[in-house]
């Protein structure tokens, strides 16, 4: 089972839409994706993923699936809306800036920076939302690894976002999810690829193929942040 999880292209976050360089990534995202036999195309209910699958697919094919843990996820005081207090991004560069560290393991659960924030319950449940879909797929979450019930045997998209990205391959990788946040990045329409391979009856551990691939992308359509 080979997994591709997609980045968005440049977003207009108040219209959660791409901007015009954003579609340009797509159509190029699109022509790096046209000769994967993709068995199945699910992407995230938010606009500016959908997007982006659709400008890749949309003319194609008409079975883009919505999927709704494929959303970004959330973040902010549990009293409060979702996204009401910094990003995972802003945390984790303040932590190294004034602590100069980060939570080991799944201590980052407890840290106090964080104990509060929905962030903790929100990563959890959408890790058990894919377990399900893994497991719908024969491929049942044991420990670290996954027991294969039957092999599936095809490529799988995922059309989402940076954090939701994170949470789900540290998840596959059994990399804690702070680390991954800040070690691998997720560019705009960057594909990462996860392999899950073997035979059924046997266990297997999820292999990287590559991360952060954005190498469809001309230097100039690239997006670059600051932070």
């Amino acid at each position: 089972m080979r997994l591709y999880f997609i980045r968005h292209g440049e977003p207009d976050y108040d219209t959660d839409s791409l901007t015009e360089k954003g579609v340009e990534q797509a159509e190029l995202l699109a022509e790096r994706l046209k000769d994967i036999p993709f068995s199945e195309i699910h992407h995230s209910p938010l606009g500016r993923a959908k997007q982006t699958a659709q400008v890749c697919f949309g003319k194609k094919r008409s079975d883009l699936a919505e999927t709704p843990w494929l959303k970004e996820i959330e973040w902010g005081d549990k009293s409060g809306n979702a996204y009401s207090t910094d990003s995972p991004w802003s945390i984790i560069e303040r932590m190294l800036k004034e602590r100069h560290s980060y939570p080991e393991g799944d201590s980052w659960k407890n840290d106090p920076w964080i104990i509060q924030d929905r962030i903790v319950q929100d990563v959890e449940k959408r890790c058990a939302e894919f377990d399900e879909f893994m497991k719908n797929h024969g491929y049942v979450r044991e420990g670290q690894l996954y027991r294969i019930d039957k092999a599936f045997d095809e490529d799988v998209a995922f059309f989402c976002h940076g954090g939701i990205s994170c949470a789900l391959v540290s998840h596959l990788l059994n990399i804690p999810f702070w680390q991954f946040v800040v070690h691998y990045p997720m560019d705009m329409t960057a594909i990462t690829k996860i392999n899950v391979k073997g035979r059924q009856g046997r266990y297997t551990a999820a292999e990287v193929d590559f991360i952060n691939n954005y190498s469809h992308l001309p230097y100039e359509k690239m997006t670059l942040y600051d932070d």
